[in-house]
């Protein structure tokens, strides 16, 4: 339909096209025509003219299909009826000494008469002369007789003695077919009758009736009375004319509350300017706090006077984040830890306090020197920190930690890891040193144990060692275009670092993370990222 038909159809006959699209509102009376509802009862009218054929055309012909096999049915039983008869009496008549003749046969045939249907019977002999004959010619129409034949046949003789004929009325079964089809007509028109009764009032109740009433406010908002409709709580979400009636409505108290919404946007307006100054006071503060974090961290040459090459990749995932690394040199012998607490962002950067300082008294003032024990007592001293060291602990927050110590004089690094593995490249091949599996300061299950020894590795010259946490190797990306997205995984990564082994140590970190980032792609990091490179000179 044009839009003037649109507008037409729906009553505002005071509005073109034209006007419409150049105004972009109704011209005052425009719904006065629909408001009394002359247009709305043609839907009524317009829905039984394209609805009711279609439905009376399926109905009709389901009825006369149904008589239609019924009649076919019945037809077929006739027949099988007919057969039956003709076969019986054939073999009766068979088995009758001498040759056919009329005497013998008679009986049988007028046997036949039985049957309400039974018109008429012909005993042929093997020439085809008329033996005997029962009941009367039918001169009716083909359709109306059901005519079968069979043979009279006796064991051992191959030549039959003659045929019987037997012809049986239909037309019985063709009144009950008309019957039928006259009892479908009916029943089909009882059913259109109720439909168009059921059709009439269920539009008038659900559909005329609502958009009188939604019309009829729409004239008086018209006239900037600003009436709504009661949907009498019978509001249903799956209903159209309910969702446009209360989408009127809310229109009209929009309308009507119009300084009320101007002042809500103050007030909105007012909230988001208080939730950007709180907004910025909080990255303001977190950014202070990563100050005080990187302060704690150690510098990057700690070790250049010991003669390790040292190159660090520390990257929070927020500003602020729950990985930390050590570097220290002690008594001889250089310290390099890095450890991966419970969760990032602010709670894991509380973490990382404590497990700075629980290192320091560890490494000052009881002066462990192995990476095993200093293990053991960087997880007593967290979980005394977090009062987890009892049952009913509300704390579970730990970390992943790994220590190597470097011993110059002996050219050993001893290794000792929980939940944090150690990778080497040396000679060209990478290899992993693998960790305990348990976690450091979570409350004890008795399942698992911290290493008690240290691992032994002789250090040879240019062998290089990298400690990093798992938001390296949990990076979540395509590793082809086409293919599903997925970890990076330990392995790609080992194999990157082997790829830029003969690099400056600085340089293989930037290359390390010019790969992460072009490996994830659209996707975001969803982990704190820390990686420590040392090479003993």
């Amino acid at each position: 339909m044009r839009g003037g038909d649109v507008l037409s159809r729906l009553g505002f006959a005071d509005v073109t096209a034209d006007e419409a699209r150049a105004a972009g509102t109704m011209k005052p009376g425009a719904l006065r025509g629909s408001a009394r509802g002359r247009d709305l009862d043609s839907l009524a009218h317009t829905l039984f003219l394209r609805i009711y054929p279609v439905i009376a055309a399926v109905v009709l012909l389901t009825q006369v299909g149904i008589a239609w096999v019924n009649y076919n049915d019945q037809f077929r039983l006739y027949t099988d009826r007919a057969n039956l008869l003709a076969s019986l009496t054939a073999a009766t008549l068979a088995r009758a000494e001498g040759r056919l003749n009329a005497e013998t046969a008679r009986p049988q045939l007028q046997s036949l008469s039985l049957d309400p249907a039974f018109r008429y019977a012909a005993l042929r002999d093997a020439e085809g002369h008329l033996v005997a004959s029962a009941g009367e010619l039918p001169r009716g129409r083909n359709w109306d007789l059901v005519q079968v034949s069979a043979e009279l046949t006796r064991a051992g003789e191959s030549p039959a003695l003659g045929s019987l004929t037997v012809t049986l009325s239909a037309v019985e079964l063709r009144s009950n077919a008309e019957k039928q089809a006259m009892l479908a007509l009916g029943t089909s028109l009882v059913l259109m009758l109720a439909f168009v009764v059921t059709l009439h009032a269920n539009v008038r109740g659900h559909v005329l009736a609502p958009l009188k009433r939604l019309l009829t406010a729409m004239r008086e908002v018209e006239h900037k009375r600003w009436a709504t409709v009661d949907l009498g709580g019978a509001y249903r979400a799956s209903n159209e004319i309910d969702v446009i009636t209360s989408a009127f409505n809310r229109m009209v108290e929009g309308l009507r509350t119009g300084d009320e919404a101007k002042l809500l946007l103050q007030e909105l307006e007012a909230a988001h300017t208080k939730l950007e100054h709180a907004n910025r006071l909080v990255i303001e503060s977190i950014g202070y706090a990563r100050r005080i974090q990187a302060s704690v961290l150690p510098e990057r040459t700690a070790l250049a006077g010991a003669g390790v090459d040292v190159a660090v990749l520390w990257e929070p995932l927020h500003l602020v984040g729950g990985d930390y690394f050590w570097l220290e040199e002690i008594d001889g012998l250089s310290i390099v830890a890095v450890a991966d607490c419970t969760g990032h962002g602010v709670p894991g950067a509380f973490l990382t306090l404590i497990v700075a300082t629980a290192l320091d008294r560890l490494l000052h003032e009881r002066g462990l020197r192995s990476p095993a024990e200093i293990l053991a007592g960087l997880d007593q001293m967290v979980r005394a920190q977090l009062r987890q060291d009892g049952r009913g602990a509300e704390s579970d927050d730990g970390l992943d930690c790994g220590i190597c110590v470097w011993d110059p004089k002996t050219r050993t690094l001893r290794f000792a890891g929980a939940g944090l593995a150690l990778t080497a490249i040396t000679d060209g091949q990478a290899s992993r040193i693998r960790s305990g599996r348990r976690g450091l300061g979570y409350p004890r299950t008795g399942r698992e144990a911290l290493p008690e020894t240290d691992i032994v590795i002789p250090v040879v010259p240019g062998a290089t060692f990298y400690l990093m946490t798992d938001g390296i190797t949990d990076q979540m990306g395509l590793p082809a275009p086409e293919a599903p997205p997925r970890l990076i995984g330990q392995r790609a990564v080992a194999e990157q670092l082997l790829a830029t082994a003969t690099l400056p140590l600085s340089e293989q970190v930037s290359a390390l993370e010019a790969h992460l980032a072009a490996y994830r792609g659209g996707e975001t990091r969803r982990d704190d990222m820390t990686l420590v490179v040392f090479r003993p000179s």
